[in-house]
């Protein structure tokens, strides 16, 4: 037989449901914060690389264009 539920039964499930979402969300917020942390060192990281990349082409097409124009312009 099915049991009634009463305002009371009811109000308590709700309190005991709200404990365990208000736990869950605790929790989700605190590993997204990590995420968020892991996100931003890896953007860092990858701003870094782009720079000395770049950085590394810059100076290597200065080199290239040096030897070019040292190579056109006699030296007597």
């Amino acid at each position: 037989m099915a049991s009634k539920n009463t305002v009371h039964s009811v109000a308590s499930d709700l309190e005991k449901h709200e404990a365990k979402c208000e736990e869950r969300w605790k929790t989700i917020f605190r590993e997204t914060s990590e995420i968020k942390a892991e996100v931003s060192d890896l953007h860092k990281t990858l701003r870094m690389a782009v720079f000395g990349c770049f950085g590394f082409l810059g100076t290597l097409l200065i080199t290239v264009v040096g030897t070019v124009i040292a190579g056109l312009i006699p030296l007597n």
